[in-house]
């Protein structure tokens, strides 16, 4: 079915480039409330959850504030919210960044390890899911677009950063 029938919309949508928008923020509407159904049953919110797999993921065991929030798109009071909720927790903890006093590093707990254990198998098995019937090929594909979309929002939508951003 396509956007226009899911949608109920009473006339096409002029263009193929506005439709294919509407496409993307429709589909990313539905995703995040099948991981906020997903994350609500285990006292979490999908922002918490991204925190802790960067926290995982990332090559040092600890991540500042400021590259959280550049790898998950999040500005600085938001990030500032979620990592308060994940140490009020416990699945996170704040430590002095040791060359500069002025930043703090965000250091996953062993409750927080625990907490990402136990929900990532069930996180992959949703990705499984939701990707499933699409051809590698097609969802490499689907990633290079995806990337060209963000590179025009970046160079040709965005202001330019200044610096300190």
């Amino acid at each position: 079915m396509g956007l226009v029938e899911e949608l109920g919309l009473d006339r096409p949508i002029e263009t193929v480039e506005h439709e294919s928008l509407l496409n993307i923020v429709y589909t990313g509407t539905m995703i995040a409330r099948a991981s906020f159904r997903y994350f609500q049953g285990h006292r979490l919110t999908d922002a918490q959850f991204n925190v802790l797999v960067q926290l995982k993921y990332a090559g040092d065991s600890a991540l500042s504030q400021a590259a959280l929030g550049r790898r998950l798109v999040v500005n600085k009071a938001d990030m500032t919210g979620i990592i308060d909720r994940l140490e009020r927790t416990g699945l996170v903890e704040r430590v002095a960044h040791p060359n500069d006093r002025r930043v703090n590093l965000v250091r996953m707990t062993v409750q927080g390890e625990n907490a990402v254990e136990a929900l990532e198998a069930g996180y992959l098995e949703g990705v499984g899911k939701l990707m499933s019937g699409i051809s590698r090929t097609d969802l490499n594909r689907l990633n290079r677009i995806l990337e060209k979309v963000r590179r025009n929002v970046k160079e040709k939508l965005l202001p330019p950063r200044r610096s300190g951003e």
